[in-house]
């Protein structure tokens, strides 16, 4: 069995058209001389063309340059060029597209030179007519060359514009994914972790009330148990944005929002559950804000009032406050210290970062850092829209 792939000649041209177009040439070389009479030699020079020809693409100046010699061959020994004229436009079309075009141009005044002025053997003078006849064919071979020649760069210039536009898609799309599972990272910590902390605050009580006081250890499952299934409803909700566009289906639950008065109570409730004191301080009424930038603010509340739980301990006292100024949300939340934490350091969680990230994301900016005993969380948020 054949291995399916043309013989090659060394710089890409194929031997097998070469050697089929330089038998054509020469066939055609040999019924044209035996009809005129002329010399058999344009047999050799017609399939020497002809060869050269195979290589139009690999070597396209250099097939030029050897078809154009042939023509030449052909005048000085009086064989009939004739054959030699296809197997030469096809090559100088593919060295102005390919190759030289200054060696093209070159080849092709020479050729008209050689044809009307240059004496020799068996050469008459051509008509002013005939002389005028055959630059009109030149220059429809060269007006066709360059209209092959700009559509073959406007082509790769389309291409090239399309190859860049996708590399821009593929990029766009990649640095969404990017931001969208920073995002979700972001909410699944938040959640987690603000749920987990009333979790651990109040096993911890209930251990502590066990042998004395059952009715504190119920109420300590209870808040629990509540907050287990706070946290898992919210997880739905975050992993509901994995879901595919196709899956349909509403969200377990919407996103959370600060000024949604009943997302504010259930965040309080919890740091009234695990032991704090509350006191907010909400602009009444907060404007309309940008859905994003009020989800933005409520994750910021929850992480400050989760490093409140952790940190300050029950007993301590946190403040929230949360006013629009002008064309900016201020959001702040301060503990004073007053709990009984296990630890106070914050070590090196995500908490901090994903608050400065989000307040980042909207143009805003967020500091925190230690105050008068206790711990304060400063967020600013621009109202006038996400970015």
């Amino acid at each position: 069995m054949t291995s399916g792939r043309a013989t090659s000649l060394p710089g890409g041209g194929d031997l097998l058209p070469g050697l089929a177009f330089a038998a054509a040439a020469a066939t055609v070389a040999g019924v044209i001389a035996g009809y005129h009479g002329g010399p058999w030699t344009g047999c050799a020079t017609a399939a020497v063309a002809g060869a050269a020809a195979a290589w139009w693409r690999a070597r396209p100046t250099l097939a030029l340059l050897t078809g154009f010699a042939m023509y030449a061959a052909d005048l000085v020994l009086g064989a009939v060029p004739t054959p030699v004229f296809l197997p030469l436009a096809g090559t100088f079309v593919a060295a102005v597209v390919f190759g030289r075009r200054q060696v093209a141009y070159a080849v092709l005044a020479a050729g008209y030179a050689l044809a009307v002025v240059v004496p020799v053997p068996g050469w008459n003078a051509p008509s002013t007519a005939s002389a005028a006849g055959l630059a009109a064919w030149f220059l429809v071979l060269a007006a066709a060359a360059e209209v092959v020649r700009v559509r073959r760069q406007a082509r790769q210039s389309r291409e090239a514009e399309l190859a860049g536009e996708a590399r821009t898609r593929q990029e766009q799309a990649l640095r969404r994914a990017g931001d969208e599972r920073l995002r979700i990272a972001r909410d699944l910590h938040d959640v987690l972790a603000h749920q987990l902390a009333l979790i651990t605050v109040q096993a911890n009580a209930g251990l502590a009330l066990l042998p004395r006081d059952p009715r504190a250890v119920e109420q300590a499952l209870t808040a629990i148990k509540d907050a287990g299934n706070s946290a898992l409803g919210e997880v739905r909700a975050v992993l509901d944005a994995l879901r595919a566009p196709e899956a349909g289906g509403a969200p377990y639950r919407p996103s959370p929002r600060l000024s949604r008065p009943s997302d504010l109570a259930e965040l309080l409730d919890g740091a009234r559950t695990a032991g704090l004191r509350v006191a907010a301080d909400i602009g009444d009424p907060l404007p309309d804000l940008p859905a994003l930038v009020d989800q933005a603010a409520y994750r910021i509340a929850q992480e400050a009032v989760t490093n409140a739980i952790r940190h300050a301990g029950a007993g301590a006292t946190v403040r929230l406050r949360c006013v629009a100024v002008d064309d900016r949300l201020e959001l702040t939340v301060t503990d004073d210290g007053g709990g009984h934490p296990a630890s106070r350091a914050l070590g090196g969680g995500n908490g901090l970062p994903g608050m400065r990230e989000r307040a980042a994301a909207f143009g805003g900016a967020l500091t925190a850092g230690p105050v008068a005993g206790g711990y304060r969380v400063a967020a600013v948020l621009p109202i006038g829209g996400a970015r």
